[in-house]
């Protein structure tokens, strides 16, 4: 009996489970994934933008590529840190309708999406400074410095004759 759990699980998960896409998988395949269900996983970045009743959110998936995901107020709600400078946005798996010339969008690629997951939060980052770089940083500098008033104010003039 146990087994036969088992072998039901295996299969019910295998029937059930998503593929996620890659991004360039989607970008090379976008006139067959057109008007399609997909999934895919990214880091939200840049920033929440309201269009209407839409909530536009754009994603880098795993491989690099960027797309825009359009969402309800609600869902957009779950998102907390957009990657940028010093922070690291949410990783989110989104389930959508993929456009690849989107007819609401002004012809934009995008996925129409009324479900993510949030799969990893978000962290903002200290900003270390190495205490070696700014002494450099420094010595150097001030040894610029010398050689242009050296060379402006103390080495010789040719009088031009």
């Amino acid at each position: 009996m146990r087994k036969i759990i088992m072998i039901f699980m295996f299969f019910a998960l295998t029937v059930f489970a998503q593929n996620v896409i890659s991004g360039k998988e989607l970008f090379e395949k976008s006139k067959l994934l057109n008007n399609k269900k997909v999934v895919v996983i990214g880091e939200c970045i840049g920033d929440i933008i309201k269009y209407e009743d839409d909530i536009w959110v754009n994603i880098k998936t795993q491989d690099g590529y960027f797309i825009g995901v359009v969402l309800n107020k609600k869902e957009a709600e779950k998102i907390k840190y957009l990657g940028r400078y010093r922070v690291k946005g949410d990783i989110i798996k989104v389930v959508g309708i993929f456009h690849s010339n989107c007819p609401v969008h002004f012809g934009e690629m995008d996925i129409h999406s009324n479900k993510i997951e949030v799969l990893q939060r978000g962290e903002i980052y200290e900003e270390k400074i190495q205490k070696k770089k700014v002494f450099l940083s420094l010595i150097l500098s001030f040894t610029i410095l010398f050689f242009i008033y050296y060379f402006h104010r103390v080495a010789p003039k040719d009088s031009g004759e």
